[in-house]
This record gives structure tokens, sequence and C-alpha cells, in this order.
């Protein structure tokens, strides 16, 4: 009987350290089980500097900030206020990997490359 307890509990404590780090903050859900709620690429008609920037902002305000803080101080995901490579962000974001999932299928190519940009632009 203790031997399932302890199992349950851990698997209970699992279940929501992984919800956890997925969630955008509202809910426990992740965004694979909420597509909708990934925000869509869209063409405002601004410049592409200031289009990747807004979208990226958001993009990250969605899918990122819940792990890794609002301004990429970081949480129970790293800082990411001095990281300067977009490939390794791309990379990143899109493959997952050290306890991040990956966003591949979750985000539009669109939408990784605008978060990446706006992490290395140091979320400006």
């Amino acid at each position: 009987m203790r031997r399932v307890l302890t199992a349950s509990a851990l698997a209970v404590l699992l279940l929501l350290v992984v919800a956890a780090c997925g969630s955008s903050g509202g809910s426990a859900e992740t965004p694979a089980s909420t597509p909708a709620a990934t925000p869509a690429a869209t063409d405002t008609g601004t410049p592409a500097g200031d289009a990747a920037t807004s979208d990226g902002a958001t993009v990250f305000a969605s899918n990122c900030a819940g792990c890794h803080g609002t301004d990429g101080s970081g949480g129970s995901g790293p800082d990411l206020r001095n990281e300067a490579s977009i490939d390794k962000v791309v990379a990143q974001v899109t493959d997952g990997g050290a306890n991040m999932p990956a966003f591949a299928g979750r985000l539009s190519d669109a939408e990784i490359q605008s978060v990446a940009e706006y992490v290395t632009n140091g979320f400006k």
C-alpha cells in the first residue's frame, strides 16, 4: 500500500511539473492541447522588423513566459536575457530539449523565427 501511495504521489508531482512548464500562466493545459490558443501568424502590413518584434512578443507571452518569466529572466526555465544566437534559439524552440518541450507543430516557422528574433534582440 505504501508503495502505491508513493508511486501515485510521484506521478501527480511529475504531472504538475510538466503541466506548469507548458502553461502560459492561466491554466494547466499545454499549448498542444489547446491549438486555438496559439496565436496565428498574421500579415499586419508593418515593416518586417516591427512585425517580427510584435509577433515575437505575443508568441513569447503566450508560450514562453510561463517558464522563462515575462522579461525572460527565468523561472522553471533558464534566463534568456543574454541569448545572442538566433540559430540556437530557433533550434531550441523547434526541437525542445533540456526539459523544454518542442514547439514544432505548435508554432509556425514564422512564429518560431519571430520569437527567436524577439529573444535575441533583448526582448525589444
